[in-house]
């Protein structure tokens, strides 16, 4: 426990050297401790037994695809995109580094799924159902979290690095790229556009799908 409050401490000096501006503290802040919080479960339901197998191999799929689906080639700008730096403010940029910023946006992703998982089984009162097969009413409550909480990302927390005039590189789950990319709605100066929202579009069928395979591969276990 010293050592994790004296590694906290270091962070927080840290980031105090990096200019940030309040409205950069929140989004520091909201990625940091998502991060931590996503860790720290993981690890305590690892610990203690609790993790289930099949979601297990879920979360660390869900990781995977996260990397590899969009997260690496959005901060990279791999194919005709803006790399992540040019896209951020200097501040950020040294709060949180280029080098890490795509593995803890995708640890944030992996909670995401996580979280999504564990709202249809409190739905369902954990019974095998929604992940046995196929059902709309999982579905729903996954589409509305996943998109909900993306469009909070790209429209609030990620809006001068995603959204505005940020140019976003092609990625597999980003399959139309910034080639054609037009603005699905917008409140204020605010938008969502198609190539950001698509990720957790294609994602809800994806991570259900695979939530499903692993339910079946371990049988519930």
């Amino acid at each position: 426990m010293a050592r994790l409050q004296k590694w906290v401490e270091t962070i927080d000096m840290y980031l105090f050297e990096c200019g940030l501006e309040s409205d950069e503290w929140r989004k520091v802040i909201v990625i940091y401790s998502s991060v931590l919080l996503t860790f720290v479960v993981s690890l305590y339901a690892v610990l203690s037994g609790r993790t289930k197998k099949w979601i297990a191999y879920t979360l660390v799929s869900s990781f995977l695809v996260a990397v590899f689906g969009w997260e690496i080639w959005m901060n990279f700008g791999l194919i005709d995109g803006q790399h992540v730096t040019v896209r951020r403010t200097d501040a950020l940029n040294c709060a949180i580094p280029y080098q890490i910023n795509w593995l803890t946006n995708s640890i944030v992703d992996t909670g995401v799924v996580w979280l999504g998982i564990i709202l249809v089984n409190k739905y369902y009162n954990h019974l095998a159902l929604p992940f046995e097969k196929f059902v709309w009413p999982a579905f729903l409550i996954l589409f509305i979290w996943y998109m909900g909480q993306n469009i909070w990302v790209e429209m609030i927390l990620y809006h001068n690095q995603i959204g505005s005039d940020a140019r976003i590189s092609w990625g597999p789950m980003m399959p139309l790229g910034p080639w054609f990319n037009p603005t699905l709605f917008n409140f204020g100066e605010r938008e969502a556009t198609l190539q950001a929202q698509s990720v957790w579009f294609i994602g809800t069928f994806l991570f259900y799908y695979l939530a499903i395979f692993y339910y079946r591969r371990f049988q519930g276990k």
